[in-house]
C-alpha cells in the first residue's frame, strides 16, 4: 500500500458473535435430527435466526422426515417461505467456518442450558416485579424459590458461556 494511506479495512468488518439461537440454528443445519432435543418454547422469537429455528423444530415435531441431501435439500425445503433468506445467509457463513466436530455436541448442550437459564432468569424477573408491585403471594413466593434453586442447579452443572 502506498505511504501515508491507512489500511483499508476488511470489508463487512468485524461480524459480532451469533446469538444463542443463532448458534444452535446453525447447529441444527449441520445435525437436523438435533432439531427434535429442542424444547420450542425456550427458542426466542425475537430474531429471524430464532424464527427459522423454531419452524424447523416445528417441521421435525410435525413427523416430517428430515429432507435427504444435507444442508441444500434443508434450505430448498424453506425456499418459498420467510425463513430462506435467514437459512441462506447462515449456510454461507457455515461454509466458511466450520464448526469443530470434536466440540459440536458441548456446545449444542451449553446453548441450550443458556436458553434454559435465560427461560428462568426472564420468569424470576417477572415474580419480582410482580413482588415489588403487588406482592407474591404463597404460590408466587413458592415459585421464585423453585426457580432460583433451578438456576442455581443449572449453573453449577456446567459453566453456562456467553454465546
Amino acid at each position: 500500500q502506498p505511504r501515508g494511506q491507512a489500511p483499508r479495512p476488511r470489508p463487512g468488518g468485524r461480524r459480532k458473535p451469533p446469538s444463542t439461537a443463532g448458534t444452535l440454528l446453525r447447529l441444527v443445519m449441520q445435525h437436523p435430527t438435533w432439531a427434535a432435543r429442542m424444547p420450542v418454547g425456550l427458542v426466542p422469537d425475537d430474531s429471524p435466526e430464532g424464527l427459522a429455528l423454531i419452524a424447523i423444530i416445528d417441521l421435525f415435531s410435525l413427523g416430517e422426515p428430515i429432507p435427504a441431501g444435507g444442508l441444500g435439500a434443508l434450505i430448498e425445503r424453506f425456499r418459498e417461505t420467510p425463513h430462506a433468506d435467514t437459512l441462506s445467509r447462515v449456510a454461507a457463513e457455515l461454509v466458511e467456518a466450520e464448526f469443530d466436530e470434536a466440540v459440536v455436541e458441548t456446545l449444542f448442550e451449553d446453548a441450550l442450558r443458556k436458553l434454559q437459564v435465560d427461560g428462568i432468569g426472564k420468569e424470576i424477573t417477572a415474580l419480582l416485579q410482580r413482588d415489588r408491585e403487588q406482592g407474591l403471594d404463597a404460590a408466587g413466593r413458592h415459585r421464585l424459590g423453585e426457580l432460583l434453586l433451578e438456576k442455581r442447579n443449572l449453573a453449577s452443572s456446567g459453566k453456562v458461556p456467553d454465546l
